[in-house]
Protein backbone atom coordinates (compact mmCIF):
# COMPACT_ATOMS: atom_id res chain seq x y z
CA UNK A 1 0.00 0.00 0.00
CA UNK A 2 2.91 2.36 0.61
CA UNK A 3 3.74 2.66 -3.09
CA UNK A 4 0.14 3.40 -3.98
CA UNK A 5 -0.11 6.09 -1.30
CA UNK A 6 2.98 7.80 -2.69
CA UNK A 7 1.30 7.78 -6.09
CA UNK A 8 -1.73 9.47 -4.52
CA UNK A 9 0.48 12.19 -3.05
CA UNK A 10 2.64 12.72 -6.13
CA UNK A 11 0.03 12.57 -8.86
CA UNK A 12 -2.94 13.85 -6.94
CA UNK A 13 -5.51 11.30 -8.12
CA UNK A 14 -6.83 7.93 -6.85
CA UNK A 15 -4.58 5.04 -7.71
CA UNK A 16 -4.59 1.31 -7.27
CA UNK A 17 -5.12 -0.26 -3.86
CA UNK A 18 -2.20 -2.67 -3.64
CA UNK A 19 -0.52 -4.75 -0.99
CA UNK A 20 2.58 -3.21 0.55
CA UNK A 21 5.67 -3.82 -1.52
CA UNK A 22 3.97 -5.11 -4.65
CA UNK A 23 4.63 -2.01 -6.77
CA UNK A 24 7.57 0.41 -6.93
CA UNK A 25 7.11 4.00 -5.83
CA UNK A 26 5.76 6.18 -8.61
CA UNK A 27 7.90 8.82 -10.28
CA UNK A 28 7.20 12.50 -10.05
CA UNK A 29 4.35 13.89 -12.08
CA UNK A 30 2.32 17.07 -12.35
CA UNK A 31 -1.29 17.22 -11.13
CA UNK A 32 -3.87 17.77 -13.83
CA UNK A 33 -5.03 21.31 -13.25
CA UNK A 34 -7.60 21.72 -16.02
CA UNK A 35 -10.26 19.53 -14.45
CA UNK A 36 -9.98 21.31 -11.13
CA UNK A 37 -9.96 24.66 -12.94
CA UNK A 38 -13.25 23.86 -14.65
CA UNK A 39 -14.72 22.68 -11.36
CA UNK A 40 -13.73 25.79 -9.46
CA UNK A 41 -14.60 28.16 -12.26
CA UNK A 42 -18.06 26.66 -12.44
CA UNK A 43 -18.66 27.59 -8.83
CA UNK A 44 -17.95 31.22 -9.62
CA UNK A 45 -20.83 31.64 -12.03
CA UNK A 46 -23.92 33.33 -10.65
CA UNK A 47 -27.39 32.44 -11.92
CA UNK A 48 -27.55 33.47 -15.61
CA UNK A 49 -30.57 35.71 -14.98
CA UNK A 50 -28.91 37.55 -12.11
CA UNK A 51 -26.79 39.79 -14.30
CA UNK A 52 -26.07 39.85 -18.01
CA UNK A 53 -22.58 39.87 -19.45
CA UNK A 54 -22.43 43.63 -19.95
CA UNK A 55 -23.51 44.18 -16.37
CA UNK A 56 -20.67 42.03 -15.12
CA UNK A 57 -18.30 43.79 -17.50
CA UNK A 58 -19.28 47.26 -16.26
CA UNK A 59 -18.84 46.16 -12.66
CA UNK A 60 -15.50 44.53 -13.45
CA UNK A 61 -14.27 47.64 -15.23
CA UNK A 62 -15.19 49.67 -12.12
CA UNK A 63 -12.78 47.44 -10.23
CA UNK A 64 -15.28 45.23 -8.41
CA UNK A 65 -13.31 42.12 -7.53
CA UNK A 66 -16.18 39.62 -7.50
CA UNK A 67 -17.29 40.82 -10.94
CA UNK A 68 -13.76 40.46 -12.32
CA UNK A 69 -13.56 36.88 -11.12
CA UNK A 70 -17.06 36.19 -12.42
CA UNK A 71 -16.24 37.67 -15.82
CA UNK A 72 -13.04 35.63 -15.98
CA UNK A 73 -15.04 32.46 -15.35
CA UNK A 74 -17.58 33.40 -18.03
CA UNK A 75 -14.79 33.79 -20.56
CA UNK A 76 -13.06 30.61 -19.41
CA UNK A 77 -16.21 28.50 -19.68
CA UNK A 78 -17.77 30.31 -22.63
CA UNK A 79 -20.89 31.21 -20.65
CA UNK A 80 -22.77 34.01 -22.41
CA UNK A 81 -19.70 34.83 -24.47
CA UNK A 82 -17.26 33.03 -26.75
CA UNK A 83 -14.70 31.13 -24.69
CA UNK A 84 -11.42 33.05 -24.53
CA UNK A 85 -8.71 31.78 -22.23
CA UNK A 86 -6.66 34.97 -22.62
CA UNK A 87 -9.58 37.18 -21.56
CA UNK A 88 -10.19 34.83 -18.64
CA UNK A 89 -6.54 35.11 -17.65
CA UNK A 90 -6.68 38.92 -17.83
CA UNK A 91 -9.74 39.23 -15.60
CA UNK A 92 -8.53 36.64 -13.11
CA UNK A 93 -5.26 38.56 -12.99
CA UNK A 94 -7.02 41.83 -12.16
CA UNK A 95 -8.99 40.21 -9.34
CA UNK A 96 -5.99 38.26 -8.09
CA UNK A 97 -3.86 41.38 -7.84
CA UNK A 98 -6.60 42.91 -5.69
CA UNK A 99 -6.25 39.97 -3.30
CA UNK A 100 -9.20 37.78 -4.28
CA UNK A 101 -8.18 34.26 -3.14
CA UNK A 102 -10.41 32.41 -5.61
CA UNK A 103 -9.01 34.38 -8.53
CA UNK A 104 -5.50 33.73 -7.21
CA UNK A 105 -6.22 30.01 -7.11
CA UNK A 106 -7.61 30.04 -10.63
CA UNK A 107 -4.65 32.04 -11.89
CA UNK A 108 -2.33 29.54 -10.23
CA UNK A 109 -4.11 26.68 -11.95
CA UNK A 110 -3.74 28.35 -15.34
CA UNK A 111 0.00 28.79 -14.81
CA UNK A 112 0.24 25.23 -13.52
CA UNK A 113 -1.53 23.85 -16.57
CA UNK A 114 -0.13 26.27 -19.16
CA UNK A 115 -3.50 27.68 -20.17
CA UNK A 116 -3.13 31.07 -21.86
CA UNK A 117 0.46 31.32 -20.57
CA UNK A 118 3.55 29.10 -20.69
CA UNK A 119 3.47 26.45 -17.97
CA UNK A 120 5.25 27.91 -14.93
CA UNK A 121 5.21 25.85 -11.69
CA UNK A 122 7.01 28.61 -9.77
CA UNK A 123 4.42 31.23 -10.72
CA UNK A 124 1.62 28.75 -10.01
CA UNK A 125 3.01 28.07 -6.54
CA UNK A 126 3.32 31.81 -5.88
CA UNK A 127 -0.39 32.39 -6.59
CA UNK A 128 -1.37 29.27 -4.66
CA UNK A 129 0.54 30.51 -1.62
CA UNK A 130 -1.19 33.90 -1.71
CA UNK A 131 -4.60 32.23 -1.88
CA UNK A 132 -3.67 29.54 0.65
CA UNK A 133 -2.63 32.17 3.18
CA UNK A 134 -6.09 33.70 2.73
CA UNK A 135 -7.71 30.38 3.55
CA UNK A 136 -8.64 28.99 0.12
CA UNK A 137 -8.79 25.21 0.59
CA UNK A 138 -8.15 24.34 -3.07
CA UNK A 139 -5.04 26.54 -3.05
CA UNK A 140 -3.87 24.90 0.16
CA UNK A 141 -4.15 21.46 -1.44
CA UNK A 142 -2.34 22.60 -4.59
CA UNK A 143 0.41 24.30 -2.62
CA UNK A 144 0.77 21.16 -0.52
CA UNK A 145 1.22 19.14 -3.71
CA UNK A 146 3.89 21.53 -4.97
CA UNK A 147 5.73 21.37 -1.64
CA UNK A 148 5.49 17.58 -1.64
CA UNK A 149 6.87 17.30 -5.17
CA UNK A 150 9.34 20.17 -4.97
CA UNK A 151 7.79 21.65 -8.09
CA UNK A 152 8.20 25.42 -8.29
CA UNK A 153 9.28 25.46 -4.65
CA UNK A 154 11.84 23.66 -2.53
CA UNK A 155 10.63 20.19 -1.56
CA UNK A 156 9.44 20.33 2.03
CA UNK A 157 7.33 17.47 3.43
CA UNK A 158 6.57 19.28 6.68
CA UNK A 159 5.30 22.27 4.72
CA UNK A 160 3.24 19.99 2.46
CA UNK A 161 1.71 18.37 5.51
CA UNK A 162 0.88 21.78 6.98
CA UNK A 163 -1.12 22.85 3.92
CA UNK A 164 -2.89 19.51 3.55
CA UNK A 165 -3.88 19.73 7.20
CA UNK A 166 -5.30 23.25 6.86
CA UNK A 167 -7.40 22.18 3.88
CA UNK A 168 -8.40 18.95 5.64
CA UNK A 169 -9.65 20.93 8.63
CA UNK A 170 -11.88 22.83 6.20
CA UNK A 171 -13.41 19.52 5.16
CA UNK A 172 -11.62 18.98 1.84
CA UNK A 173 -11.81 15.22 1.31
CA UNK A 174 -8.83 15.13 -1.05
CA UNK A 175 -6.67 16.90 1.53
CA UNK A 176 -7.90 14.52 4.22
CA UNK A 177 -6.89 11.55 2.07
CA UNK A 178 -3.47 13.05 1.32
CA UNK A 179 -2.86 13.90 4.97
CA UNK A 180 -3.87 10.39 5.92
CA UNK A 181 -1.35 9.06 3.40
CA UNK A 182 1.45 11.17 4.87
CA UNK A 183 0.57 10.04 8.39
CA UNK A 184 0.52 6.42 7.25
CA UNK A 185 3.87 6.70 5.47
CA UNK A 186 5.52 8.77 8.20
CA UNK A 187 6.32 11.65 5.86
CA UNK A 188 7.02 15.01 7.49
CA UNK A 189 6.52 13.52 10.94
CA UNK A 190 6.69 10.12 12.62
CA UNK A 191 4.43 7.41 11.21
CA UNK A 192 1.05 7.33 12.96
CA UNK A 193 -1.38 4.72 11.64
CA UNK A 194 -4.13 5.72 14.05
CA UNK A 195 -3.92 9.34 12.89
CA UNK A 196 -3.93 8.15 9.28
CA UNK A 197 -7.08 6.18 9.92
CA UNK A 198 -8.74 9.22 11.48
CA UNK A 199 -8.22 11.29 8.33
CA UNK A 200 -9.11 8.43 6.01
CA UNK A 201 -12.38 8.00 7.91
CA UNK A 202 -13.28 11.66 7.45
CA UNK A 203 -12.56 11.52 3.74
CA UNK A 204 -14.30 8.17 3.34
CA UNK A 205 -17.43 9.55 5.00
CA UNK A 206 -17.55 12.13 2.19
CA UNK A 207 -17.41 9.38 -0.42
CA UNK A 208 -13.70 9.57 -1.25
CA UNK A 209 -13.02 6.19 -2.88
CA UNK A 210 -9.27 6.46 -2.27
CA UNK A 211 -9.77 6.87 1.47
CA UNK A 212 -12.34 4.08 1.51
CA UNK A 213 -9.84 1.77 -0.14
CA UNK A 214 -7.19 2.75 2.40
CA UNK A 215 -9.54 2.03 5.28
CA UNK A 216 -10.32 -1.35 3.81
CA UNK A 217 -6.64 -2.20 3.53
CA UNK A 218 -5.88 -0.99 7.07
CA UNK A 219 -8.69 -3.04 8.60
CA UNK A 220 -7.58 -6.06 6.55
CA UNK A 221 -4.03 -5.71 7.90
CA UNK A 222 -4.97 -4.67 11.44
CA UNK A 223 -2.94 -1.49 11.01
CA UNK A 224 -4.16 1.54 12.96
CA UNK A 225 -7.06 -0.46 14.39
CA UNK A 226 -7.72 -4.09 15.35
CA UNK A 227 -7.96 -6.41 12.35
CA UNK A 228 -11.56 -6.59 11.18
CA UNK A 229 -12.25 -8.33 7.88
CA UNK A 230 -15.93 -7.39 7.91
CA UNK A 231 -15.04 -3.68 8.12
CA UNK A 232 -12.35 -4.21 5.50
CA UNK A 233 -14.92 -5.80 3.22
CA UNK A 234 -17.40 -2.97 3.87
CA UNK A 235 -14.95 -0.22 2.93
CA UNK A 236 -13.57 -2.05 -0.08
CA UNK A 237 -17.12 -2.53 -1.34
CA UNK A 238 -17.67 1.22 -1.05
CA UNK A 239 -14.34 2.00 -2.73
CA UNK A 240 -15.27 -0.22 -5.66
CA UNK A 241 -18.69 1.39 -5.91
CA UNK A 242 -17.01 4.80 -5.75
CA UNK A 243 -15.01 4.12 -8.89
CA UNK A 244 -11.79 2.51 -7.68
CA UNK A 245 -11.39 -0.36 -10.17
CA UNK A 246 -8.48 -1.90 -8.25
CA UNK A 247 -10.46 -2.28 -5.02
CA UNK A 248 -12.21 -5.29 -6.56
CA UNK A 249 -8.97 -7.28 -6.57
CA UNK A 250 -8.38 -6.87 -2.85
CA UNK A 251 -12.09 -7.32 -2.22
CA UNK A 252 -12.01 -10.80 -3.72
CA UNK A 253 -9.11 -11.79 -1.46
CA UNK A 254 -10.87 -10.50 1.67
CA UNK A 255 -14.17 -12.12 0.68
CA UNK A 256 -12.56 -15.58 0.52
CA UNK A 257 -11.84 -15.33 4.25
CA UNK A 258 -15.41 -14.44 5.27
CA UNK A 259 -18.42 -16.54 6.17
CA UNK A 260 -21.70 -15.95 4.32
CA UNK A 261 -23.04 -14.16 7.40
CA UNK A 262 -20.03 -11.85 7.53
CA UNK A 263 -20.44 -11.05 3.84
CA UNK A 264 -24.09 -10.12 4.43
CA UNK A 265 -23.07 -7.91 7.36
CA UNK A 266 -20.39 -6.18 5.32
CA UNK A 267 -22.80 -5.53 2.49
CA UNK A 268 -25.40 -4.11 4.87
CA UNK A 269 -22.84 -1.72 6.36
CA UNK A 270 -21.72 -0.62 2.91
CA UNK A 271 -25.33 -0.02 1.88
CA UNK A 272 -25.85 2.25 4.88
Amino acid sequence: MAAWLRMLLVLGFPGAVVLAGTQPAAGLGAPAGSLALTRIASVQLAEPAAMELEGWRRAAERGEVAAQTQLGSMYYLGEGVAADVHEALAWYGKAARQGDPKAQTLLGLMHEDGEGVPRDPREAARWFRLAAERGDAEAQVRLGEHCYQGEGVERDLLEARKWFRLAALQGDSGAQAKLGAMCYLGEGQARDAAEAMKWFRLAAAQGDATAQGCLGMMFAMGDGAPRDLVEAYRWLLQARAGGDPQAARTLETVERGLTPEQIRTGRQRAAQ
